[in-house]
């Protein structure tokens, strides 16, 4: 998978962190369908490691539990979208 398609699955993963927080199970298994597509095509360890802490975070966000606090989930929200960048920086293994 090329960076090109690495950025338009995390557009994609912005957009569905977008419809949340809260329960809504057919965005989360549309996620949870990206996050496997990118899982398949990573080549490292690096990025396999992101991806699994970005599905423990989406199960988060789209969970029916009040976990949200005062600001209602926008720690949660810029912890997710920073995790998405990451993902997007860290997917080519970098030269020795």
């Amino acid at each position: 998978m090329n960076p090109d398609e690495v950025a338009r699955i995390c557009d994609e993963l912005h957009e569905y962190v977008d419809q949340g927080p809260g329960e809504n199970p057919g965005v989360f298994a549309t996620a949870l369908s990206a996050l496997g597509r990118l899982r398949a095509a990573a080549s490292w360890d690096y990025p396999l490691s992101v991806l699994m802490e970005l599905e423990v975070r989406l199960a988060r966000w789209f969970s029916p539990d009040k976990w949200r606090g005062t600001d209602d989930g926008q720690h949660s929200r810029e912890d997710l979208l920073d995790h998405i960048s990451r993902l997007e920086d860290a997917w080519e293994r970098p030269r020795a």
